[in-house]
C-alpha cells in the first residue's frame, strides 16, 4: 500500500532510467497520456457488482516474507509514529521494509528461505473472517518484494519452491473460503517487483543496469496473473495496486482478467498512473482515506487495524471496537465497502490483540448486521448524532453520541413514518412525533449496545429528503462543494485520483449542480470557481445563476491532471478562477446552479467548487 508511495518513488524511476541512458523510454508512452479526453468508465453492470455492493465488510491481509522480519532487520528498525523517519519510506511500510532499508537481494531471499509459517491455518482464518462479519478476504498474492504467495510456475521464487514450507497457502485459503461462503479475493502489485532486474526501483542491487520492463512486465506480471485467475477457482475481485504505467498496460491487464473471468471484479488501481485509460470496476480511495461526503460512484475505503499494513511487532496502536464500528459505519453511509487489514506475522497467526478485537467487532455485527448489508448511502448530508443507512423502506439510524435530552431529531424527511423501534428490539415501539418536516423520536433511557445502538424507521416510500442549507456565517464567505451539493443528470460525485473529491461527467444543460443557500448579508459577491480540465475542453461554455442574476463563462485549460514521472504538481490541476459578480440583495435563501451553456460532447470539467465572497459595501437595499 501504495498509491501515496508514487511521489518518492517517482525520483528513483527517472534516476534509474537516466543512469541506464533510457529516460526517454521510461517515459514514452506516460507522457503521451498526459493531456487526454478525460474518459471515465462508468460503473459495471449490477450482476458483476451486485454481490460487492451487498457485501459492504471485507478484510484485507498482507503477508509475505517481510512478516517474519515484522519490522525489524538486523537492529534497524522502520519508524512509527513518534520514532522518527527513514528517508523514502512512510511509517507503516513494513511490508516494503526491503525497500525502506535497503536490503539487498541476496539478504532478503534469505530471509524469505526462513519463511515457515507452521502455524498457518486457512480454515481458522477464514472462519475468523466470517465470525468478523466480514464477506470477502483479499490476501497478497505479490508484494512489491517480487515473492510470490502461491506456487508460481513462473518463478522458483514462491512460498513452495523456495521455503520449507512447501505448501500453497492461497490454495488452501480459496477452499476454506468457498467451503465458509467467503468471497476469495486476490492482491497483485503489478508495476513493482524489487527481485526482477527488468522492474524498476531496486536501485541498491540493479544500480545502472539496463532495463526492459516489457520483459518483466510479458514474463512476470501477465504470466503470474494468469495463474491466479486460472488456478485457485473463481475470484471475487482482482485487487491491483500502485496503477499500471502506461494506459495499454492497463487496457491488457483488464482484458487479461475479463477473458479469464467475466465476472471477476477490479479496483481502479489498474488504470495507468497517467490517470486515463480503464479504470477498474469501482472506486479505490486512498490508503486510510474516508469521504466526507456520499459518493455517487461506487468505492471502497482501504484502512488498516493498527498503523501498519504488514505485521510490525513495534506497532501497538490497535483500533478499539468502537473506532472500528464507526468507521464501517461511516463508509457505507457514504455508499462504499470498509476494507480492514490486518497483518500476518511470519508463523501465519494474527496478533492477540487484533484477533480480541476483531471478535469484539464481530459480536456487534452478529446483532446489527441487518443495517450494513444490502444498504445504501444516507439521504441526509449530515447528522450531529450519527450516520443512516437505508434498505428499502427502512432507515437505519446509528447513534453514536446519545442525545442528552433522549430525543432523536431528524430533519428534512419527506416520508410519512410508520413505525419506529431498536434494531436490537423490535418488539418494543418507540414514540415519535413531527413537527415542520422534523421527527423527533423518543430514545430509552440509555444506549443499547456499547459503541453504536440502531433505531429503525419504517417510512412509506423510498426515502425523500429535503436538501441540505448552507447557511452563511455573519459576513463570511459561502463555499460550496460535492458534500452539499444535489446533481441532476449524468453529472457524479466521484473520489478524484490522488485523492479528493470533484464532479464530472457532465456535458449538456440538462446536467446540473444545484445548491440551496441562505444568505445573512445583503450585498454584492465576488464568485469564484475551482475546477480542473483538459486543453481538449477549452472553450466550453457553463452558466451560473443565482436566484434571478445569471454569469456565463467559459473552461478553459488547467493542465488536467498530471502524473509523478512529469515536471509538473502531481494531482488534478484545480486553480481558481473569477467569473464576475452578483447582487444579492436580500437575506433570504437562495438557489445555485451549474450546468453547461449548451451540449459540448464531452465532460465539461472536474468541479471542486464555487465560493461567493462578500464585498465590503452592502448592496443598497430597494
Amino acid at each position: 500500500m501504495k498509491r501515496r508511495e508514487f511521489l518518492w518513488k517517482s525520483t528513483a524511476l527517472v534516476g534509474v532510467a537516466a543512469e541506464s541512458g533510457n529516460a526517454s523510454s521510461a517515459l514514452k508512452g506516460v507522457q503521451a497520456t498526459r493531456v487526454s479526453s478525460g474518459k471515465e468508465a462508468a460503473n459495471p453492470p449490477e450482476d458483476r457488482l451486485g454481490w460487492f455492493r451487498d457485501a459492504k465488510f471485507g478484510m484485507f491481509i498482507h503477508w509475505g516474507p517481510y512478516s517474519v522480519l515484522g519490522g525489524e532487520w538486523r537492529g534497524k528498525q522502520l519508524p512509527i509514529p513518534g520514532r522518527g523517519e527513514l528517508p523514502y519510506m512512510q511509517d507503516d511500510d513494513v511490508e516494503n521494509i526491503m525497500l525502506g532499508l535497503r536490503i539487498p537481494l541476496a539478504d532478503y531471499r534469505e530471509v524469505a528461505r526462513q519463511f515457515n509459517p507452521v502455524k498457518f491455518d486457512a480454515q481458522r482464518w477464514v472462519r475468523m473472517v466470517k465470525a468478523t462479519g466480514m464477506k470477502y478476504m483479499v490476501i497478497t498474492g505479490k508484494h512489491e518484494d517480487g515473492f510470490a504467495m502461491f506456487h508460481s510456475k513462473v518463478s522458483k521464487y514462491n512460498i513452495v519452491d523456495w521455503t520449507p514450507f512447501k505448501r500453497d497457502p492461497l490454495k488452501e485459503l480459496s477452499e476454506a473460503c468457498r467451503q465458509e461462503g467467503i468471497r476469495f479475493c486476490v492482491y497483485y502489485n503489478q508495476p513493482h517487483d524489487f527481485e526482477d532486474p527488468n522492474a524498476y526501483y531496486n536501485d541498491w542491487d540493479f544500480h545502472g543496469s539496463k532495463r526492459n520492463y516489457e520483459k518483466y512486465w510479458e514474463g512476470k506480471v501477465k504470466p503470474q496473473v494468469r495463474e491466479l485467475l486460472t488456478g485457485y477457482g473463481p475470484l471475487g475481485i482482482m485487487w491491483f495496486d500502485d496503477l499500471s504505467y502506461t494506459s495499454q498496460q492497463a487496457q491488457q491487464m483488464v482484458d487479461l482478467v475479463r477473458s479469464l473471468q467475466p465476472r471477476c471484479l477490479m479496483d481502479e488501481r489498474v488504470r495507468s498512473i497517467s490517470g486515463q485509460g480503464p479504470v477498474g470496476d469501482y472506486a479505490e480511495l486512498g490508503d486510510r482515506e474516508l469521504p466526507s461526503g456520499v459518493l455517487q460512484e461506487y468505492f471502497e475505503a482501504p484502512q488498516t487495524l493498527n498503523q501498519s499494513w504488514g505485521y510490525n511487532k513495534f506497532d501497538d496502536t490497535w483500533k478499539p471496537p468502537r473506532e472500528v464500528i464507526h468507521q464501517l459505519v461511516e463508509v457505507v453511509s457514504k455508499g462504499g465497502n470498509y476494507l480492514l487489514d490486518v497483518g500476518a506475522t511470519g508463523e501465519g497467526t494474527f496478533p492477540p490483540a487484533a484477533v480480541d478485537i476483531l471478535e469484539k467487532v464481530g459480536a456487534w455485527m452478529g446483532l446489527n448486521g441487518e443495517s450494513i448489508y444490502g444498504t445504501s448511502a444516507s439521504p441526509f448530508e449530515e447528522l450531529s448524532w450519527g450516520r443512516c443507512t437505508v434498505k428499502g423502506e427502512k432507515l437505519y439510524l446509528h447513534v453514536f453520541e446519545w442525545p442528552q435530552d433522549g430525543v432523536l431529531s431528524l430533519g428534512g424527511l419527506k416520508n410519512e413514518v410508520k413505525k419506529a423501534y431498536l434494531l436490537l428490539d423490535s418488539s418494543r415501539a418507540l414514540e415519535f412525533s413531527r413537527d415542520e418536516g422534523r421527527v423527533s423520536v423518543q430514545l430509552p433511557g440509555k444506549p443499547v449496545g456499547e459503541y453504536d445502538t440502531v433505531v429503525v424507521l419504517e417510512i412509506a416510500g423510498k426515502p425523500e429528503v429535503d436538501p441540505p442549507v448552507v447557511v452563511q456565517k455573519g459576513s463570511s464567505p459561502i463555499k460550496l462543494d460535492y458534500v452539499t451539493a444535489v446533481t441532476e443528470g449524468k453529472a457524479m460525485k466521484r473520489h478524484a485520483e490522488g485523492g479528493g473529491y470533484h464532479i464530472s461527467q457532465w456535458d449538456d444543460p440538462q446536467d446540473s449542480i444545484t445548491w440551496r443557500m441562505r444568505i445573512d448579508q445583503p450585498r454584492r459577491y465576488q464568485v469564484w470557481i475551482t475546477y480542473a480540465a483538459w486543453k481538449e475542453w477549452e472553450g466550453g461554455k457553463y452558466r451560473v445563476s443565482v436566484g434571478s442574476a445569471s454569469l456565463e463563462a467559459t473552461v478553459f485549460d488547467t493542465g488536467g491532471y498530471c502524473f509523478y514521472l512529469l515536471p509538473c504538481e502531481p494531482g488534478f490541476h484545480y486553480q481558481t478562477v473569477n467569473i464576475g459578480s452578483v447582487d444579492l440583495s436580500e437575506a433570504a435563501e437562495y438557489k445555485l446552479t451549474i450546468r453547461p451553456a449548451s451540449r459540448v460532447g464531452h465532460n465539461l470539467m472536474y468541479f471542486k467548487s464555487i465560493e461567493l465572497i462578500p464585498e465590503k459595501t452592502p448592496v443598497p437595499l430597494s
